[in-house]
């Protein structure tokens, strides 16, 4: 069947069937729904007024297509916009400006240039679009990579999402790996593999996930899992950060409640109700409600920790102040203050100022010039430690 440039076509029923091609040459309506085994269209818009099904492929060459029903085929190939007001099923979607779903979306791949819509929920294997992609409810998916930004109702993307600028969820998303060049927003539950963020990364609810690597912002509104935290700049929990691996920030650290994790490195400060780590180290300023509990534990020079430290080894930089402090073996460096100490094996360098007791049982080594409030003293037994 072959249609010229301007003219309508009218359905007697609902649909204008066709068993073979179907060709149309500049602007053309049909009022009514079209089926047929292959549409081929050039030089003009394609106005579909129903249902559009299509057993092959649908090339419109030069043009654009309008379908407002329900839009059936295997693959659809559109030079410029593509919109749907009813379900679209098909294989491969491919458009060179636009593509516009009212309804729901299946497909195995979907690629524009330009920016993908759709208002209803989308099960698309695969999404590569040049600008941006809107999924107002949810999303199933393998992976997405886009130029520019994106924004989904959650839902589900089993592989990679590769996005320029920014990526946002607004209900729970279930995911592999994130890698964005800008910002990520993500709300509700979610849970996932690798973050990767230039800028910012804000989650509102809480989160599972294997490893973050930010070089900005991250603030987790709820209780935060997972492998390895590495931030740039700031990291901000509103409840539990539990991680396996090891916590860098450069700049300031606040956990609501407890942090855990096998090794911390603050370069900034650290605020926390209560810190229980293998190896602690900070080079700023640490806040505790319930202190630091690790293994090993490095205060940079200069540092300021507020809430008592225990560990097996503390070491204090120069000039560092300390509250109160319990371990096996301590070493406090030149000029550094602390108000207790409580400990095995001590030693204290010269212009260290002690505020409160020293209480040890192995041995002290004090140099000469370290002050004490009140002698040192040896003991079978060291008193309970705080809880």
């Amino acid at each position: 069947m072959e249609v010229e440039r301007d003219a309508t076509v009218y359905a007697q029923d609902k649909f204008v069937t066709v068993d073979g091609r179907v060709e149309t040459e500049g602007p053309v309506i049909f009022e009514g729904g079209l089926k047929a085994a292959e549409l081929h269209a050039r030089d003009g818009d394609l106005d579909i007024r129903g249902d559009l099904d299509v057993r092959d492929g649908i090339k419109v060459s030069d043009g654009s297509l309008h379908v407002s029903g329900a839009l059936t085929a295997f693959d659809v190939d559109v030079d410029r916009h593509l919109e749907v007001l009813g379900l679209l099923t098909a294989k491969t979607l491919q458009a060179g400006s636009r593509i516009a779903i009212h309804g729901k979306v299946k497909a195995d791949s979907a690629e524009v240039g330009g920016s993908l819509e759709a208002a209803a929920s989308a099960e698309i294997d695969d999404i590569e679009v040049g600008g941006s992609v809107r999924i107002a409810d949810q999303i199933v998916a393998n992976s997405i990579d886009v130029g520019g930004s994106v924004r989904v109702g959650g839902g589900t993307i089993r592989g990679d999402i590769d996005v320029g600028g920014t990526f946002e969820s607004d209900g729970p998303l279930e995911f592999n790996d994130i890698d964005v060049g800008g910002s990520v927003r993500l709300k509700g539950n979610s849970s996932g593999g690798s973050v990767d963020i230039g800028g910012v990364f804000t989650v509102s609810g809480n989160l599972k996930f294997e490893d973050i690597d930010v070089g900005g912002t991250v603030e987790i509104e709820g209780d935060a899992e997972g492998g390895d935290i590495d931030v740039g700049g700031v990291l901000k929990v509103s409840g539990n950060l539990t991680l396996t691996g090891s916590l860098e920030v450069g700049g300031r650290c606040s956990v609501d409640q407890v942090l855990m994790a096998d090794r911390v490195e603050i370069g900034g400060s650290l605020e926390a109700d209560l810190v229980k780590v293998s190896n602690f180290e900070v080079g700023g300023s640490t806040s505790t409600k319930r202190g630091v509990r690790a293994s090993s534990i490095i205060v940079a020079d200069r540092s300021r920790i507020r809430g008592p430290l225990f560990g097996d080894s503390i070491r204090l930089g120069e000039k560092a102040g300390v509250e109160a402090v319990y371990g096996k073996s301590i070493v406090l460096e030149e000029k550094s203050r602390c108000t207790l100490v409580h400990g095995v094996d001590v030693r204290i360098e010269e212009g260290c100022r002690i505020l409160g007791e020293v209480l040890y049982t192995g041995s002290l080594e004090a140099d000469e010039g370290a002050v004490f409030s009140i002698p040192p003293k040896r003991v079978e037994v060291l008193p309970a430690e705080p809880t």
